[in-house]
């Protein structure tokens, strides 16, 4: 992006005679840098796509509030509250992906892309009109890359997180543009909705109030969107009622809860660092700071992006004094992404058309994208490594024995049933073991023709030295679940899916694949990562046995008959 000031560029063609036709870059290079803004969400398309259909924690509490025990909806528990948020329209959006999308998790994550582009969107209608064609492809490409920024991934692999946050985003910012273009009945109306998508939405009415005292609007103008917000919160303290389910209690220490939110305002330009992040939070605010003196005319032009900032800070405010008792990294946390997002969009977007420093502001744009995507990918790999864990989840369900994930599926015994009624994932046709040949739970099927590996070290040798290594290191009993851990090989080959069958070749279990090994890996030089699995079935008496799909056919192996028990 190019540091030319709106002007400047007709002003030196006039000087130096008639004008000369622009280069391919001055033609087509903005087009170009605006265009680049369609990466970011493809990119978390991508991420979408890929993690796995089974929905996360907060989903299953709150699909049990909004259902009757045969999976009707209950349409009183849609004005509920969940950790005493005001969670209506993430909870009618859970109904309608349980109800009408087989309750999977991708389809809603691709609904949450489009949250954020519509986001990106509304920023490029906020820009300022003095913009030259640069600065404005610049912002926003920079916006687009810190909504979709890897820091959240989060928010979208996990679609139930991404309907609250990002929806809230999405209606602050369509109520803040309201604002700027005097529809400011429209613009309490989507703050009222925001408000009702998460509590941290409160922040937009003082940001509403703001905008309007900057533009020098009428003082019943100003004070409508804060007595307003009075009223939310009222009601809100009024019937949210006795809440629960929110871990630790606020803190009492200030310092703490300065760390929680002074790190969340700055958690894009760190990987897991606090310290930094907190760093990083003062620093945007001192910038902020230094622009704050401005004439009359450019704070009424920039109103939207105090506006912006100060809904920013009032989420980072809310969140320190309610999560800060969770520990030094509590402001860290990936779903806090639009948070962030929301102060640096606006950071941007003051330093750019507002400057104090002109011939920084093309490396202000520059750095924060560049920096703030490549430190996101220790969160976002964080976040990958735990799909497994719901893949083997959605297969526990499956086969009505998910006892050993109480850490993120609720209630069984009441949640299973109405997953049966609904027709809702893992009970949809979706469900799959991902085996190469369609083998799925509930198959039969003769394994006269799978190969066994000896009984002794259950490893075969071939004839070219390569072994068939089906190495199950963990088998124990939880509840009702027996589970399984350990690694396969056969040659150089991972295996492409692993199933559990009982006695009659009936399979009743199945676990995922190539999750990485390293120990395993440094026994089998020149093989790639992915060599452990995991598994489950159900904790039946008789023989069992696990097998292993490679490229070169079936492999079996039976399990012993006296697994251990979990303490």
């Amino acid at each position: 992006m190019t540091d030319i000031a709106p002007g400047t560029e007709q002003d030196e063609r006039a000087a130096s005679g008639p004008p000369s036709r622009p280069s391919p870059l001055h033609r087509f290079g903005p087009l170009l840098l605006g265009l680049s803004a369609i990466v970011p969400p493809l990119l978390m398309l991508r991420e979408v796509l890929r993690y796995p259909q089974m929905h996360f924690y907060d989903y299953w509490w709150v699909l049990l509030d909004l259902t009757n025990d045969d999976g009707t909806l209950r349409p009183e528990a849609l004005l509920g509250f969940r950790n005493e948020h005001p969670f209506v329209l993430p909870s009618l959006l859970f109904w309608l992906s349980a109800r009408y999308g087989d309750g999977l998790n991708q389809p809603l994550g691709l609904v949450i892309i489009a949250f954020g582009v519509i986001s990106v969107l509304l920023v490029r209608a906020m820009l300022p009109e003095g913009l030259n064609r640069w600065q404005r492809a610049g912002l926003v490409a920079a916006t687009s890359t810190l909504v979709f920024n890897p820091h959240g991934i989060h928010n979208y692999v996990r679609s139930m997180s991404g309907a609250s946050w990002i929806l809230a985003l999405m209606l602050v910012l369509a109520a803040l543009l309201a604002m700027q273009r005097n529809h400011r009945v429209w613009a309490i109306v989507f703050g009222l909705l925001a408000s009702i998508s998460y509590g941290t939405s409160f922040a937009v009415w003082p940001a509403l109030a703001l905008i309007a005292w900057l533009r020098g609007d009428r003082r019943r103008w100003v004070a409508a969107p804060l007595a307003v917000g009075v009223v939310v919160v009222l009601s809100w303290l009024v019937l949210r009622g006795p809440q629960g389910g929110g871990g630790a209690s606020p803190t009492d220490d200030p310092a703490q809860a300065l760390l929680a939110g002074l790190s969340m305002l700055g958690m894009v330009w760190t990987g897991t660092e606090p310290a930094i992040a907190l760093i990083a939070g003062v620093a945007g605010l001192a910038v902020l700071v230094a622009h704050a003196q401005q004439t009359p005319e450019q704070r009424r032009s920039a109103a939207p992006w105090w506006g912006l900032a100060v809904y920013a800070v009032g989420c980072a405010v809310m969140i320190s004094g309610s999560r800060a008792a969770f520990g030094e990294s509590a402001g860290l946390q990936s779903r806090y992404n639009s948070m962030t997002a929301a102060l640096w969009i606006a950071l941007l977007v003051i330093v750019v058309a507002w400057p104090k420093l002109p011939k920084l502001r093309t490396v202000t744009v520059a750095g924060t994208v560049l920096a703030t995507v490549a430190l996101g990918a220790p969160m976002a790999q964080s976040v990958r490594s735990d799909a497994p864990n719901q893949d083997l989840l959605a297969i526990a369900a499956r086969i009505g024995h998910p006892d050993a994930f109480t850490d993120r599926f609720p209630e069984p015994d009441r949640l299973l049933p109405r997953l049966q009624a609904l027709g809702h994932y893992p009970f949809s046709p979706e469900f799959t073991l991902g085996c190469p040949d369609g083998l799925e739970i509930g198959d039969r099927v003769s394994t006269a023709n799978w190969r066994t590996p000896s009984q002794g070290a259950l490893r075969e040798p071939r004839p070219d030295g390569w072994d068939v290594v089906l190495n199950v290191e963990t088998d124990e009993v939880q509840g009702g679940a027996r589970m399984l851990k350990g690694w396969a090989i056969s040659g150089i080959e991972r295996a492409s899916c692993v199933a559990v069958l009982d006695q009659s070749g009936t399979v009743i279990g199945g676990g995922v694949v190539d999750i990485p090994r390293s120990d395993a890996e440094a026994q089998t030089p020149g093989i790639e990562i992915g060599l452990g699995f995991e598994a489950v079935a159900p904790a039946q008496p008789g023989l069992l046995r696990v097998a292993f799909h490679f490229p070169d056919g079936w492999w079996i192996r039976p399990l012993t008959e006296n697994p251990q028990v979990a303490s």
